[in-house]
């Protein structure tokens, strides 16, 4: 099963790696014999995206060791040479997210083209390439995501070569995902797994963008009016194109329950002190399908003392997100719970209105809550505050930053970051917050964990949609510069130590 999980990595980083193959190979800014430069003036602000994207898998490196200049290297080189082997990519994307999104039947989509090229491109490679998996990932994850959704893979055996087209059929089978046309040991895995590809594919409607975002989109790009291909669905005026949120949302939910379990510890410390110790309740920003707010609420009611005091201290759950979506999820999660949250749209970059809103509409004071959030911080808007000072930093972030089509600098990011933590610190400061958070790391550490964690994938979904994972040392540095502290006692950080991607907190 070891391997299979490094598959399930290395697909992840494919779903981002996929489309950025077909751009280099047919973009005419490209060639095997010209050298690259970081110079966003060039060319559209989210090429500096893109640009570090090429260094973590490799495909550029130093002209020499000083240089600000660099070439492709040999696995580019070949990527370039065989072009016509890289093209479908983003058409196949289209057809993806109309499948996912309920306009288009499987029996419309083409599968020969992507999966024809997966194939030339396995015999120049072989199967166990990185370029072979990555495309394998990316013909592969929406496949995974609407049979999981559409179908009880239990019984997938029973019609399986009747229900799918021969070419991707032929597929299954080259990629062992089908063995003697029964389900393989492999394909019951990724199956019980495909939640994991939900939130890097609900940004397939940026990546089919990826070209007009790094060569043509200059300073007045918008994730709200975007750009989008008239091959797929426009949203709604004020809801969100570049983003599957449904999608997304039923991803991010099963996939975070892995780290739900290590903030217990915390939970049950908290609602098993004296009552009037206590907190009057949880609230959840950004609380997506409800899963985590309900994960802890059935904590508190069946493994602390106040889950026996609850008929005269009752305890109060807020769940708030941006997105109606994830709203209407989570009142769905919540459907045969005897404890309803309130439910509010609200936004993580704007705590004040989020505060006033739930005294003047529910008589609820924040501060006398337990809040805490899930990847959130980093999905915050980018905004001005009215005082800001300037700051020094110890440390600086090696990420690279939009916002709405225009650059922004890592000073700028890391300050808005500080700034951000201080506009929490009133609501915070009495009972905590108590957050999961993801981080970018170090180049050097992505080359050395190629199928151990998906960073590429968090790189390119999170950098082209105006997102700020910055590396655990700056995060840290920004809140204590907000006038915050961690607690050592609940911080915990996967995978490990060494590679801190994601992190566990209480700030207070």
């Amino acid at each position: 099963m070891k391997n299979y999980l490094k598959d399930i990595f290395i697909h992840l980083d494919g779903v981002i790696m996929a489309p950025i193959y077909e751009l280099i190979s047919h973009n005419q800014n490209f060639n095997d014999n010209n050298t690259i430069s970081q110079n966003s003036d060039l060319y559209g602000a989210y090429f500096n995206v893109l640009f570090k994207i090429l260094i973590a898998q490799k495909l550029i490196e130093r002209k020499n060791k000083n240089s600000e200049n660099f070439i492709w290297s040999e696995q580019a080189k070949i990527i370039l040479k065989e072009k016509e082997k890289f093209k479908g990519i983003r058409e196949y994307y289209l057809s993806s997210i109309n499948l996912l999104e309920g306009h288009k039947n499987i029996s419309n989509i083409d599968w020969k083209t992507p999966i024809d090229n997966f194939n030339s491109i396995n015999e120049i490679y072989g199967s166990c390439s990185i370029i072979s998996k990555h495309l394998e990932g990316s013909i592969i994850a929406p496949i995974l995501i609407f049979l999981s959704k559409k179908s009880n893979y239990k019984n997938f055996n029973d019609d399986i070569s009747l229900r799918l087209d021969k070419s991707l059929f032929d597929f299954m089978k080259k990629i062992n995902f089908l063995n003697k046309g029964k389900i393989s040991e492999k394909g019951k895995y990724l199956m019980s797994k495909s939640y994991a590809y939900g939130v890097t594919s609900s940004y397939m409607r940026t990546l089919v963008q990826i070209e007009n975002l790094c060569f043509n989109e200059k300073s007045k790009g918008s994730l709200s009016i975007r750009h989008i291909s008239s091959k797929i669905k426009i949203k709604p005026k004020n809801t969100e194109n570049h983003v599957d949120r449904p999608l997304n949302v039923w991803g991010s939910g099963k996939s975070h329950k892995t780290y739900f379990k290590f903030i217990d510890e915390y939970i049950k410390n908290i609602f098993n002190l004296p009552i009037i110790d206590q907190p009057q309740g949880i609230a959840d920003m950004g609380c997506g399908d409800g899963s985590f707010l309900l994960h802890l609420y059935e904590l508190v009611k069946y493994r602390t003392k106040r889950g026996k005091m609850l008929d005269n201290y009752p305890i109060t759950l807020i769940g708030a997100d941006y997105n109606q979506a994830a709203i209407e999820q989570t009142k769905a999660t919540f459907n045969d719970s005897d404890n309803q949250p309130v439910t509010i749209i609200g936004d993580i970059s704007r705590p004040n209105k989020f505060a006033s809103d739930l005294k003047k509409n529910h008589d609820i004071n924040i501060s006398n809550f337990l809040n805490v959030r899930s990847f959130l911080d980093h999905n915050r808007r980018y905004r001005q505050f009215k005082k800001e000072n300037d700051l020094s930093f110890i440390n600086e972030t090696s990420n690279s930053f939009v916002w709405r089509g225009k650059s922004l600098s890592k000073y700028e990011v890391q300050k808005n970051l500080v700034n951000h933590f201080k506009s929490w610190k009133k609501y915070i400061s009495k009972y905590g917050l108590l957050v999961l958070e993801l981080h970018t790391i170090s180049l050097n550490d992505v080359h050395k964990n190629f199928g151990k964690i998906p960073m590429t994938a968090y790189i390119g979904t999170h950098g082209f949609s105006d997102q700020f994972i910055v590396e655990y040392e700056i995060y840290k540095e920004c809140i204590n510069m907000a006038g915050l502290n961690t607690t050592d006692k609940f911080e915990k950080f996967f995978p490990n130590e060494d590679i801190k991607m994601i992190s566990i907190n209480l700030i207070s």
